[in-house]
């Protein structure tokens, strides 16, 4: 059996001669080695644990350091009650109130200028702007006067003729009286027969004749007095023709109806105008008015208290310095603009003060409100919610609600419960509330202090708010403007007099 085994041994080791690759030897483990390393590993982490507690039990507690209340620096000012009326603010147009376009009564051509005639150039009522040649119209004007005078002599024969006629009837007349007379007589000596029958019937043919020349001088009195009231209307007609005439020569020469400023040229010397055309147009300095919209609430406001005749002020905002105006609220708009929103109001601006303004002009314009009596003027960024502003209680913000009864530009007009000389807060805190510890600006930092507790702070904003009241009440007001309670001894005394000087009655909730 040895043979077997030694061959394959052999076979073996030849195998392995044969790959080239030594065989790894195997290691062989202890149980004991396995378990002292896991009791070194245990070992290590306990040892590193415990130095490490003994380090955190050997570690010196830090200073414990007190809370610090937060404070908050603002700017605030004496509440004092007085009278107001607010100025309404308004923007505008100025605009002209009496504009014209002048217009040439006449054609012809522009034989003269003024020097100044051109568009911004100003004007003095009667001042010449234009001449026109006036050739033509002379001659009309001399054709004219000599048919009126022509017209004069007419009448004048006329008249002389019904003159004539007029006394000749007379003389008819008293011939026709006498030959009445004569027959007469005649017939009375027919009678007594000293006369012939033939000499009554000569008598009666002379009255017949003499009467009939009686008619005839009438007839020629009324076609007399027909040639003369003829003649007198061609005379007025003559007379107008020539008034025309005149007229027509007056016109040649364009003057400026007013004061003005002109703001449009359309003639040219040399220039042939037609009749009608327009030539220059121009609006009178003194005649300018400021137009803007006024809502209908303040617009019923104002009506009530007088609103025509009301004076306001008028601002043209240029550089370097706006120019003032003053107007006076003349009349109010024929109906409402829908689209405007409101009651367009017209104010006539004063004397002088429209010299520099022209037509078009953007103005501010202040118009003065309702007078409120008894009321406190605060900047607008001292209100919260429209509804409540805070005021400065022993370094302290306390809540004190208000109404607002009107607007006066960046600031408000208000109505609250607050005792004269608190000191309103004007600066806005996105984090104000009942009791935040406050400084006023210029004031010497606070020391620090621990932060009062809730109760201590709501009985400190619980103050009494019954009306403003009378000299024997403030004593009171002051001390529960203390907060009710004794003061915190860690607050520094910043403001002696304070707790007396600006303590404030309200009532609980406000």
């Amino acid at each position: 059996m040895d043979g077997p085994v030694e061959m394959l041994h052999k076979t073996g080791n030849q195998e392995a001669e044969t790959d080239g690759t030594p065989k790894p030897k195997r290691r062989r483990v202890s149980i004991f080695g396995i378990l002292f390393r896991v009791v070194l590993a245990i070992a290590i982490f306990v040892g590193a644990g415990f130095y490490a507690q003994v380090m955190i039990a050997d570690k010196p507690e830090p200073p414990k350091r007190e809370p610090r209340e937060r404070t908050f620096t603002v700017q605030s000012f004496p509440a004092q009650y007085a009278n107001y009326q607010p100025s309404l603010t308004y923007f505008g147009e100025v605009i002209a109130a009496r504009s014209l376009d002048v217009r040439s009564q006449v054609a012809g051509k522009v034989v003269q200028l003024a020097d100044n005639l051109a568009v911004g150039g100003s004007v003095a009522e009667g001042e010449l702007l234009a001449t026109i040649d006036d050739f033509t119209y002379r001659g009309a004007l001399t054709e004219a006067e000599a048919s009126l005078a022509e017209a004069k002599f007419s009448l004048a024969e006329a008249k002389e003729r019904l003159n004539i006629e007029n006394a000749n009837l007379e003389f008819t007349r008293s011939q026709y009286d006498l030959s009445v007379r004569d027959l007469e007589r005649a017939k009375s000596l027919l009678e007594g027969g000293s006369i012939t029958q033939k000499t009554v019937d000569d008598r009666e043919l002379l009255v017949s004749q003499r009467q009939q020349a009686v008619i005839q001088r009438e007839s020629n009195i009324v076609i007399q007095q027909a040639q003369v009231d003829r003649q007198e209307a061609s005379l007025e007609r003559i007379e107008w023709q020539v008034e025309r005439a005149q007229r027509n020569l007056d016109d040649t020469k364009i003057f400026a109806p007013f004061d003005g400023i002109i703001t449009a040229n359309n003639i040219e010397e040399g220039r042939v105008i037609s009749n009608n055309e327009v030539l220059v147009s121009l609006y009178e300095t003194s005649a300018l008015e400021v137009r803007f919209t006024m809502s209908d609430q303040q617009y019923g406001q104002l009506v009530a208290d007088g609103l025509i005749g009301r004076e306001i002020s008028l601002e043209w905002e240029v550089e370097p310095q706006p120019i003032l105006a003053k107007a006076v609220v003349s009349r109010v708009g024929a109906q409402v603009d829908a689209t405007k929103g409101g009651v367009e109001v017209f104010a006539t601006i004063k004397g002088d003060d429209n010299t520099q303004l022209r037509p078009g002009t953007f103005v501010k314009i202040a118009v003065p409100g309702l007078s409120f009596e008894n009321v406190l003027r605060v900047p607008e960024s001292a209100v919260y919610d429209n509804s409540y502003i805070y005021v400065d209680i022993e370094g302290r913000m306390a809540q004190r609600n208000v109404e607002i009864v009107a607007r006066d530009g960046d600031h408000l007009l208000i109505s609250a419960r607050i005792r004269p000389e608190t000191s309103i807060i004007t600066t806005r805190i996105a984090q104000a509330g009942e009791g935040v510890a406050i400084i006023n600006e210029g004031e010497p930092a606070p020391s620090p202090f621990t932060r009062p507790n809730a109760g201590d702070r709501q009985q400190g904003g619980q103050q009494g708010d019954e009306g403003r009241p009378n000299a024997g009440e403030r004593g009171e007001g002051a001390n529960a403007g203390q907060g009710n309670g004794e003061r915190n001894p860690n607050r520094p005394n910043r403001r002696p007099n304070n707790g007396t000087g600006s303590g404030i009655a309200t009532t609980p909730g406000n």
